[in-house]
C-alpha cells in the first residue's frame, strides 16, 4: 500500500503554525538581547549610547533564559545587541542556543566578521542574519558609525558571508544622513542577491535622550524616497490592498507582539519587542508563566473613546507601532501626529484619502489622548510638515 504526501511550502507551514500559536499564545520567537554595548558609535542608536561595560548577559544567564524559552514552545530565538559579535562569550551563546534546536538568527553590524568567524558560521549556520549597512562609500558610513574603516570591515564581512552560502539580508533605517544613498543600498543588495529593508521610524535614546529624533525624515521626505524604491508604490499598492478597507480597531496592538513574540533585554527584562524599552517582569527573577500573563494583559489594551487611531481605516498601513509610540508619549496607546501625516500622505498617493491630511490636524487632537512631551515635540522639526 502506497500513500502520497502532499506537498506544502515552508512559507504555508511558517503561516499555519504562526496562526495557531496566536490562537493559543505560545510564544514561538523571542528577541534576546545578550550585550547591549557596541563598537559602533551610530548617531541614532537607541541602546548602545546608554549601555555601562557591565551590560553583559553571561553565558550561565543566557542558559537559563533559553532553557526557560525552550519550555515554553518558543523555536525561534534572534541574538541581538548592542553588537553580539563584541560578547567575549558569544560562541558559546550561540552554540547553547543551537544545542537547544533553536532556529537561531543573529543581528550585526558585521564589523568583527572575518576569516575565522565566517568559517564558523558556515560550521555551524544560523537560520538566518540581519546585517545594518549604513552607507555605500567609507565617508558616509563612517558619517554615522563613527569608526573609521568601518566600510571595508563590512563590505568584507559581506563577501566572506555570501562565499560560504550564509542567508542575510541588509538593511538599513531611512533617516536624514541615510536618505540620499538608501537607493544605491539597495541597488547593492540587488546585486549580491540579498534582501534590502528599510524602515522610517527613529526613536529617542533609552534614557531619554533626545539627540536621535532629529534623524527623522518629514512625511513628504518620506514619500520621495519610497517612491525612488518602489516605482510607482507597485509593491506598497500590493501590501496595502489586503490591510486597507472599512474596519477599525479597539485593541492597540495590532501585530503578534506579547502573543506569539516577546523581547528580553540584557538584564533579563521582557517587553513587547525591541523597541519598547518599558518592562513588564524580569525572567531571572520570576516564572516564564507570570511574565506570559503580564505581557498579554498589555497587548490586550485598547483605544480610550475618541481616539484617533481607534476609526482609522489606515492602521494597518501605519507608519506608527505601539512601541515607537510608547517612546514618544510614555503610552503605547498615546497619538503622535507624525505618523498620522506619514500613514496619510501614504494614504493619498494610493488614492485612499481625498487630501492625505489627517482629521486632527484641522479638528484638533482630543485633550485626553496623550501626545509627545513639549520637549519630544520641539525635537521633531518636520512636525511643521
Amino acid at each position: 500500500m502506497t500513500a502520497t504526501i502532499p506537498k506544502v511550502s515552508g512559507a504555508i507551514l511558517k503561516k499555519r503554525l504562526v496562526v495557531n500559536a496566536r490562537q493559543q499564545r505560545i510564544p514561538l520567537q523571542a528577541d534576546v538581547e545578550i550585550i547591549a554595548t557596541c563598537n559602533f558609535n551610530c548617531v541614532h542608536c537607541y541602546i548602545a549610547p546608554c549601555a555601562e561595560r557591565e551590560d553583559v548577559m553571561s553565558l550561565e544567564q543566557a542558559e537559563i533564559l533559553f532553557d526557560k524559552l525552550k519550555a515554553a514552545g518558543t523555536l525561534m530565538l534572534l541574538l541581538t545587541g548592542g553588537e553580539v559579535f563584541t560578547h567575549k562569550q558569544f560562541k558559546e551563546i550561540y552554540l547553547a542556543a543551537k544545542r537547544r534546536g533553536f532556529n537561531v538568527y543573529i543581528n550585526t553590524n558585521a564589523y568583527l566578521i572575518g576569516e575565522r568567524w565566517a568559517d564558523f558560521l558556515a560550521l555551524w549556520p544560523p537560520k538566518f542574519m540581519s546585517i545594518s549597512l549604513y552607507g555605500m562609500t567609507p565617508e558616509s558610513y563612517e558619517r554615522v558609525t563613527g569608526i573609521p574603516k568601518s566600510y571595508q570591515r563590512v563590505m568584507r564581512a559581506i563577501d566572506l558571508l555570501l562565499e560560504r552560502g550564509i542567508e542575510f539580508d541588509l538593511k538599513c533605517p531611512a533617516m536624514t544622513v541615510t536618505a540620499s544613498e538608501i537607493p544605491a543600498m539597495m541597488a547593492f543588495a540587488k546585486a549580491k542577491g540579498v534582501r534590502f529593508r528599510t524602515d522610517y521610524s527613529i526613536i529617542p535614546q533609552e534614557k531619554g535622550d533626545l539627540a536621535p529624533m532629529s534623524l527623522q525624515l518629514g512625511p513628504q521626505e518620506v514619500m520621495d524616497l519610497q517612491k525612488t524604491l518602489d516605482p510607482g508604490l507597485s509593491d506598497f499598492r500590493k501590501y496595502a490592498a489586503v490591510r486597507v478597507d472599512d474596519s477599525t480597531y479597539e485593541n492597540v496592538y495590532k501585530c503578534g507582539a506579547g502573543r506569539t513574540t516577546l523581547h528580553i533585554n540584557v538584564h533579563g527584562g521582557v517587553s513587547t519587542c525591541s523597541s519598547s524599552r518599558k518592562t513588564v517582569g524580569n525572567l531571572f527573577e520570576q516564572p516564564f508563566e507570570e511574565i506570559w500573563s503580564a505581557l498579554g494583559g498589555k497587548v490586550e489594551m485598547k483605544y480610550p473613546v475618541g481616539h484617533p487611531c481607534a476609526t482609522c481605516k489606515f492602521a494597518k498601513i501605519c507608519i506608527g507601532c505601539p512601541a515607537t509610540v510608547e517612546q514618544l508619549t510614555g503610552l503605547p496607546n498615546g497619538y503622535v501626529q507624525m505618523y498620522c501625516k506619514i500613514t496619510h500622505q501614504r494614504a493619498y498617493e494610493l488614492g485612499y484619502h481625498p487630501t492625505g491630511v489627517p482629521r486632527t490636524v484641522t479638528e484638533g487632537i482630543p485633550r485626553h489622548v496623550v501626545t509627545p512631551g513639549r520637549a519630544t515635540a520641539r525635537s521633531l522639526p518636520i512636525l511643521s510638515q
